[in-house]
């Protein structure tokens, strides 16, 4: 299902909408006999399920280009408008804490990397920066996902920053550009105690006593309180605990109305 192009760095116009792609999913399904071969197939459909239909930069894509951040999905997947095409981005050399994935619970200090990201990258111009053709692990991942840096108007590395600031861990399986960079990152956001490395936090996360009832929902920035409508109706992937109602506002939350 992934398309890729015969011109480097820009998507592939003939990309095909996300019904469309459920619809070859089915018939693949439908045409295979094998019991377990059809199990691997169904899981395959609700990975590719939970990311729209977009395009694939080419593997031969080495010149950077530039676009809007159109959609958010976790801390290190993005979607990039390129000109009207979409082109969904893995970062690369990062690996934030699981909030999406079907098989996955939502895991600490996910909610809080994909709110990083989504209120640092979401709507803003962003340029994309690929490694060398040939590199191991390809340009793509294997949902199809280009393989990319991403770097902000002011030159931030947001790949970089989300290890930095302790939102994720080097992803380090094949060897990438700035891997010593990133490693030093790390090792001094672990030191620090920062984000996902707060051993206080991890503890207070995996017990709801002492996490906080106050529940900030990081797509609409609203957080409610116990006993308001909609309070346990915020998914988990989107939730942030806070133990007073003046630390959610000071994270930019606002009360729910009702």
């Amino acid at each position: 299902m992934r398309l890729l192009l015969d011109s480097p760095g820009f998507p592939n116009p003939n990309a095909q909408h996300a019904g469309t792609q459920g619809k070859h999913a089915g018939v693949i399904i439908s045409m295979i006999s094998s019991r377990s071969n059809t199990i691997r197939v169904l899981a395959l459909a609700v990975v590719i399920a939970a990311f729209p239909a977009t395009c694939t930069l080419s593997r031969a894509a080495t010149q950077d280009v530039t676009g809007v951040v159109s959609t958010v999905f976790d801390g290190d997947t993005i979607v990039v408008d390129l000109s009207g095409r979409e082109v969904t981005i893995r970062l690369i050399g990062v690996d934030t804490p699981e909030t999406g994935r079907p098989d996955t619970p939502v895991q600490f200090y996910g909610p809080e990397a994909s709110d990083f990201t989504r209120r640092t990258l979401l709507g803003k111009q962003v340029r994309l920066e690929f490694e060398a053709p040939g590199r191991p692990g390809g340009a793509t991942d294997k949902y199809g996902r280009s393989l990319a840096y991403v770097i902000t108007a002011d030159g931030t590395n947001i790949n970089l920053e989300l290890v930095r600031l302790g939102y994720g861990r080097v992803y380090a399986k094949y060897p990438f550009r700035y891997q010593r960079a990133f490693e030093k990152a790390e090792r001094a956001a672990r030191k620090a105690g920062l984000g996902m490395w707060d051993k206080d936090k991890r503890s207070a996360w995996s017990d709801p006593a002492r996490r906080g009832t106050v529940i900030g929902n990081i797509r609409s920035r609203i957080y409610h309180l116990p006993g308001q409508d909609g309070y346990d109706k915020v998914r988990e992937k989107n939730r942030i605990y806070f133990p007073t109602e003046e630390e959610a506002q000071k994270a930019g939350f606002r009360k729910a109305r009702n």
